[in-house]
């Protein structure tokens, strides 16, 4: 009886459900071998490495963004507050006004503080977080823009470069690359073996249960978009690094790149279920999709096409998983 029990809990490891569960590998593994035939540069180590580089400060925001999701919402300002913190650590440092390190610590309060101010108005106003961070995103752009007039703003720090961006570990691991490691390794434990993260995924999975238990619903609300601040702070100090300059309108598909790659990772739009290292994947499948139109000379409105043909396909593949459980 026992045995039927469990033959009855437990489904079946169907093709299909391989296929899905296992879906950003396969999908990754397919775009290397159509990438390589048409373009055998793109298997070269020096690509390879140029992706992972380029990967980075998508990873990270989607870092961020697996928080978010897992709790049923969703950051649409990471971008924008990307271009802020790059535009605001460039005016910081101009014409030596402050040394590096004291405005790096100011644009992550900055940062932080906007990822915070996400979560306060969308708790305590009782708002969509989706319309919160569609307002917030064209807010914080339009600070940055205001900030420079549209014009980019020359960072010229010694080692400033080097260290975020163009800067290589032993002449070979793009130093962005080392950096979004890191975060990787402090976001799967923040997810796995903390409080924090138990109570961001009860409360995706279950939020009245969550309540009843004693969480704090708000206080983890707002930590996380708080956090989700802090990772964008870090993406734009390397997208800052990367072009030597504050852009004001850098950034701009950072929360869509990051969003798509954060679901074909694994991590589900209704909540209560993610992987940090599902992110991973997800985030590398986006970054070799871009790699690989750029080389066979795809435009951009072909390549933002393509984006969100994916995000259908990984909410669809999402929907299939579920059916499967």
């Amino acid at each position: 009886m026992q045995e039927k029990i469990e033959s009855i809990q437990k489904p079946k490891w169907t093709l299909s459900r391989l296929l899905v569960k296992y879906r950003t590998l396969i999908i990754l593994i397919l775009l290397m071998i159509v990438f390589t035939a048409l373009r055998p540069v793109f298997i070269r180590p020096e690509n390879l490495l140029a992706i992972t580089k380029n990967m980075s400060y998508v990873l990270i925001a989607g870092l961020g963004a697996t928080f978010i999701i897992t709790l049923a919402g969703l950051d649409l300002s990471v971008g924008s507050i990307a271009a802020v913190v790059g535009v605001g650590f460039a005016m910081l440092v101009r014409g030596g006004l402050m040394p590096a390190v004291p405005a790096i610590l100011i644009v992550m309060v900055a940062a932080t503080f906007l990822g915070f101010s996400n979560g306060l108005i969308s708790v305590k106003g009782n708002i969509a977080p989706f319309l919160v961070t569609l307002a917030t995103m064209n807010i914080f752009r339009g600070l940055a823009l205001t900030l420079t007039r549209g014009r980019p703003i020359p960072i010229v720090v010694p080692h400033y470069a080097d260290i975020f961006g163009n800067g290589r570990l032993f002449g070979v691991i793009p130093s962005p690359a080392i950096i979004s490691l890191i975060l990787l390794v402090v976001a799967w434990f923040l997810y796995k073996h903390t409080k924090f993260g138990f109570y961001v995924r009860s409360i995706g999975g279950n939020e009245e249960a969550a309540r009843v238990a004693g969480i704090n619903i708000a206080k983890v609300k707002i930590a996380a978009y708080a956090l989700s601040g802090f990772f964008a702070f870090v993406s734009g100090l390397i997208l800052a690094a990367l072009m030597n300059a504050g852009l004001p309108d850098i950034g701009q598909d950072l929360a869509l790149d990051a969003v798509t790659g954060v679901i074909l990772g694994g991590t589900a739009l209704a909540g209560g279920r993610g992987t940090i290292m599902g992110t991973l994947g997800g985030c590398l499948v986006i970054a070799s999709l871009n790699n690989g139109m750029s080389l066979l000379g795809a435009q951009y409105h072909v390549q933002i096409l393509v984006k969100g043909v994916v995000i259908i396909l990984a909410v669809l593949m999402d929907n299939a998983l579920k059916a499967n459980q």
